[in-house]
């Protein structure tokens, strides 16, 4: 669906994207795309939703360039950053004139917009003009707009800004219902806990450079220079003796009720480590990786590179 090979983009002197290849499938699931400001995201989503043309390299979206290009801007839908929305309007009127803009016109525009209402959860408040509206019924608005003509590809730049903690769930969900029901969708934020909740894979972006792409398991394993570190409990002294054996140690540290260790190449470590508690050789209680999770593998790939 989506296919870029060394694909940048430059604002006069300043690079917003260095030369950049990845791909994703047809078919539907969540793609997060993760950095902190200034990264290079948005600079990569006006890439893929053809509101600028690559600097260098190329840009594929349904396997031909997007930019200017109709028949690939008929088949996605993309909610920008930002909440410009003119506030003396209501949603509903705004929605049919984006529809029309979109080329839907009559009773199949009619249907659009009540059908996208409905979806959204926004059909009995849709009357009510965009000054009237809170910033998650807004969002709710702007997402109805990107569905008026069911797209088979969803890009979303930053939707959970200023959103509550109920409004970012309820948009969750919808999000997961439209990549359970074949949708692509490409979502991007700053914030960590929002893309490990929401995403099945990841691009993680750092000073306009790809780092990284895959789950979060898949790049940690590459992070082979950094030792994963696990959370053991049990008898402290007997967990250590059995762990200063084993050759991928390489650090441990002893806590109340049990130990830390450091382990390079956990894939050899882990099977030798339950076949010891399986045979009863080692007491414990509770196994807690510390690191494997998006927070760390963010902080160890942003070292590496700063």
């Amino acid at each position: 669906m989506i296919a870029l090979e060394r694909a940048s983009l430059r604002y006069g002197p300043i690079l917003g994207l260095s030369p950049t290849s990845f791909e994703l499938p047809d078919g539907g699931g969540i793609t997060g795309l993760l950095g902190p400001n200034g990264a290079g995201k948005s600079s990569l989503l006006q890439l893929l939703s053809g509101l600028l043309p690559p600097s260098g390299g190329e840009v594929r979206v349904f396997g031909q360039a997007p930019f200017r290009n109709a028949t690939v801007l008929s088949r996605l839908g993309l909610v920008p950053e930002g909440d410009r929305l003119p506030t003396g309007l209501r949603a509903d009127r705004w929605l049919r004139m984006m529809g029309e803009l979109s080329g839907l016109h009559g009773d199949g525009l009619k249907t659009a917009v009540t059908r996208s209402l409905e979806t959204v959860g926004m059909a009995d408040r849709a009357h009510l003009t965009f000054a009237r509206m809170s910033k998650g019924m807004r969002q709710r608005i702007r997402l109805a707009q990107a569905l008026l003509h069911e797209p088979q590809l969803l890009i979303l730049d930053e939707p959970f800004n200023g959103l509550d903690p109920e409004a970012r769930l309820t948009l969750m969900a919808l999000l997961r219902d439209f990549a359970a029901n074949g949708t692509r969708i490409l979502v991007s934020s700053h914030i960590l806990g929002e893309i490990a909740q929401l995403t099945d894979r990841i691009l993680l972006l750092f000073r306009g450079r790809l780092l990284a792409e895959g789950t979060v398991t898949e790049i940690r394993q590459l992070l082979d220079r950094h030792p994963v570190e696990l959370r053991l409990t049990g008898e402290a002294q007997v967990l250590a003796r059995w762990a200063v054996e084993q050759p991928e140690l390489a650090a441990l540290r002893m806590e109340d009720g049990g130990v830390v260790l450091s382990v390079r190449s956990p894939r050899d470590f882990l099977p030798r480590l339950q076949k010891a508690v399986v045979e009863g050789r080692l007491p414990i209680h509770s196994l807690d990786p510390l690191d494997l999770n998006l927070d760390a593998v963010f902080q160890y790939l942003t070292k590496d590179h700063a």
